[in-house]
């Protein structure tokens, strides 16, 4: 099963690839956060940024309750955030911000972040400190600390 935003992309025709989760908007898609957080909260269909992005957060995190109108399911997310029930212009104009943001959605998707992780070549103790190695660290060219190709 997939998240409301997914499902609800899929419906309007933005297919997406890979899964587009929140931390995946939160960090490699913070551009799209804040244009989200910015045109909404000034359009008062928010009453703060941080209601805005909980919203957010919520329709990239929960899955999609009803498969045949998922977009039933945002209506009813901003309607627990809010307070209201989602007007048509809101409909309408949520719907438009995702079409117009298709390509980001859409790399998002397809091209996760990179890993992050530490290589640590050797370590030399100088005096009396203890070197604690942490285990198996991998670059991103899928080799192990000692430079001999890692296990996958």
């Amino acid at each position: 099963m997939g998240t409301i935003l997914i499902e609800a992309l899929g419906f309007i025709g933005v297919s997406v690839a890979g899964g587009v989760t929140w931390d995946l908007i939160k960090g490699a898609g913070s551009r799209l956060l804040a244009d989200f957080k910015s045109r909404f909260v000034k359009s008062k269909y928010f009453k703060d940024e941080n209601q805005a992005e909980e919203f957010l957060k919520e329709i990239s995190s929960r899955e999609s309750f009803n498969k045949r109108q998922p977009l039933e399911d945002i209506w009813v997310v901003y309607d627990n955030y809010t307070g209201i029930e989602a007007s048509d212009l809101f409909k309408t104009e949520l719907i438009n911000w995702f079409e117009q943001n298709q390509e980001i959605i859409k790399h998002l998707g397809e091209n996760p972040a990179p890993p992050h992780g530490l290589f640590i070549r050797n370590q030399i103790n100088k005096g009396h400190a203890q070197v604690t190695n942490i285990g198996n660290q991998y670059n991103d060219r899928g080799t192990a600390n000692n430079g001999e190709e890692a296990d996958k």
